[in-house]
């Protein structure tokens, strides 16, 4: 837009409601149609495993640049990352899951998740898209190792693991009770 288009644009309110009102529908048809159709979910990988979570939970996704190693922490946490000047914790899920665990690599990604007022981010691998599915999941085999796992929903038809961010937000195991040594 060249200086006199914005001059034109800012001496007229008219053409800034009609614009406004314009945007206002396009955003309204679209979130329509998502709920019509299923959720929007986020897809991605970790090692040989394919996670989705809503995307309605996530509020950023970034390539993971640089990540401060914490020591004495439980293995799930990868350490603090900076985004946007605020250090935030990075949570890989596969400790919590069982799953052997790897270092980020270089193309890894950031998920931040916010649900209620609760954050926290999520290493991935890479980040296979967004879909808009309606979510026929199957539950998980009961195994002992999974029994505690209350914020996977179940597997859905691309055999991704649904991650239910809200009950992850919550789940025990990730408060950490420091302890100072004598």
């Amino acid at each position: 837009m060249d200086a006199h288009n914005l001059r034109t644009f800012q001496s007229h309110p008219e053409l800034r409601a009609l614009l406004k009102e314009r945007a206002r529908a396009l955003a309204t048809q679209d979130v329509t149609n998502v709920a019509a159709s299923g959720d929007l979910m986020i897809r991605f990988r970790l090692g040989d495993e394919r996670y989705a979570l809503p995307a309605h939970c996530a509020r950023e996704i970034q390539p993971l640049r640089a990540y401060t190693p914490l020591f004495g922490v439980p293995s799930f946490i990868v350490g603090l990352v900076n985004m946007h000047g605020r250090l935030l914790t990075c949570l890989d899920l596969r400790p919590l899951l069982d799953l052997p665990v790897t270092p980020p690599t270089p193309g890894s990604f950031l998920i931040l998740v916010q649900d209620r007022g609760n954050e926290l981010v999520l290493l991935a691998d890479s980040i296979l898209g967004m879909t808009t599915d309606a979510l026929d999941l199957s539950p998980l085999p009961v195994t002992t190792s999974n029994s505690s796992i209350s914020w996977v929903r179940g597997v859905d038809r691309d055999l991704s693991l649904v991650i239910d961010p809200a009950a992850l937000l919550v789940d025990p195991r990730l408060i950490i009770e420091h302890k100072a040594v004598a």
